[in-house]
Order: structure tokens, then sequence, then C-alpha cells
């Protein structure tokens, strides 16, 4: 299984978290289905050029947040929501990235309105065309 996913080894977010990230919009686009199989750690470091342990981490990562099952000997596939977060984790998932996002973009001089813009447009990139539209 081959999934394209970009990576700056120049950004200041760890090479994991990005890979993460990247699986979640594949996701979020239709590029990825629930149930679907993940490349190895092997095939998927080999192809980005980096550490297979960066890789782990950030398949740990997906584990952790219930996106990704991991099957013995099987390999890694995308979640089919049978493991949905409680909602206390949920809100508490968000208002961690909230403050991350505040922190930064007022960091780097964003107003709040502009922070606001921002993630509106990051949101209708990633929602699927017929939720866009409305």
């Amino acid at each position: 299984m081959n999934i394209q996913l970009h990576i700056n080894p120049n950004s200041g977010t760890p090479l994991y978290r990005q890979i993460a990230d990247e699986v979640k919009s594949a996701f979020l686009r239709g590029y990825l289905k629930p149930g679907q199989k993940l490349p190895s750690v092997r095939e998927l470091a080999s192809q980005l050029g980096i550490n297979p342990t960066t890789v782990v981490k950030a398949y740990d990562l997906l584990a952790n947040e219930r996106l990704l099952i991991r099957r013995q000997g099987k390999g890694a596939f995308v979640a089919d929501g049978q493991q949905p977060l409680l909602p206390g984790e949920r809100q508490e998932q968000v208002q961690e990235l909230a403050h991350r996002l505040a922190i930064e973009a007022l960091r780097l001089g964003f107003g709040p309105q502009e922070i606001l813009a921002e993630v509106q447009s990051e949101i209708q990139k990633l929602l699927p065309k017929k939720e866009s539209e409305s």
C-alpha cells in the first residue's frame, strides 16, 4: 500500500507528528478508508527516507488516538470507528490543540480574527465538498 505523505525535515514540527497529521488529513480527505492497511514501518520509513523509529512513534501516536489499529503479524490499519474517544477525551484533545495553535499564532504576530480565518480556511479544505458547500 503506497500513500503519499509529505513531510518537511526543516519544519519545527517533529517528523513523527507530521506523519501522524498527514495520515489524519488523508483520512479526512477520503484517501484512506476505515480498515485500509497502512504501509509497514519499514516501507514508510524507506519511502520518506527517515529512521523507522520515527514511523513507529507516529503509528504509536495514531494508535493512542484510536485512529489506527495494529494487528499482530498483519500490520497497521485505519480504525473503523469501533473505538471512539470518550467525550471528555475529545474535548481535552481539542483544547490542547487550540492552546498550542493560539500560542504559536500569537507569537507569530497574528491577531484573533486572522487566526480564526486561517482555521476556518483549513477546515474548509479538509471537509468533503458536499459539507463545505453548505
